[in-house]
């Protein structure tokens, strides 16, 4: 129920919420890209088949209120959506290539829809053009058992992970760094959680000041 907006490139922007109104945008928004990397998973297995290079895809989701409608002038005019809330969700798609991950949400779109999937912490990020930073999660699945339904491995990783984040902004490094280093034990692939166990580490070597945000700045992609 989205609405494809532009090719960019390699990349494709889409919104949801117009050119009619959506009670469930947000919702939306998360499924659709939980079917898209079911498809990317699908067709990569055909192309190990058949012995060609796999695929990937990196995922943004924001909810924020943007300006919608035909923009540009006499000699060029599109229906597009424009403003702070879609450089958010572009940032969050660059945020997947520093962690490792596939579908980045903000905050936002954790609280509109966190109870309908299975959602982990990932870091806490400045974005370029706010002041502050912004909680990023990572989307893994819903929490259903449909097609996109979480599997037991998603559920364990998410919990701990989550418990290990909190325990960290909260400057409990040695319980964070007891709690990522458990999972890393057991999920050996995981970036997220082998960038935590590392960081913990520092901050129990080098301790930071007592106005630590825990805010991170990430580099352009």
């Amino acid at each position: 129920h989205g609405t494809i907006d532009k090719f960019i490139g390699d990349s494709v922007m889409a919104f949801w919420g117009a050119p009619l109104p959506q009670t469930d945008h947000a919702f939306n928004a998360c499924r659709s890209a939980l079917l898209v990397q079911r498809q990317m998973d699908a067709m990569n297995e055909a192309f190990e088949r058949d012995g060609e290079p796999t695929l990937s895809a990196r995922i943004g989701i924001h909810t924020d209120t943007v300006v919608v409608g035909n923009i540009g002038s006499s000699e060029r005019m599109s229906y597009t959506a424009i403003g702070d809330g879609v450089n958010v969700a572009s940032r969050l798609e660059g945020v997947n290539k520093a962690y490792g991950t596939r579908i980045c949400v903000s905050e936002a779109v954790f609280r509109e829809t966190g109870d309908l999937f299975v959602m982990r912490p990932v870091d806490h990020v400045a974005v370029k053009g706010r002041r502050g930073g912004i909680t990023v999660y990572e989307l893994m699945a819903a929490d259903d058992a449909g097609e996109t339904g979480a599997t037991e491995r998603q559920r364990d990783l998410a919990a701990r992970t989550t418990k290990a984040f909190f325990a960290y902004m909260d400057r409990k490094w040695e319980k964070a760094l007891r709690t990522y280093t458990h999972a890393a034990e057991m999920y050996t692939d995981d970036r997220v959680v082998a960038k935590f166990v590392e960081r913990c580490r520092d901050m129990l070597t080098n301790p930071p000041d007592a106005n630590w945000s825990g805010v991170m700045e990430l580099q352009e992609k």
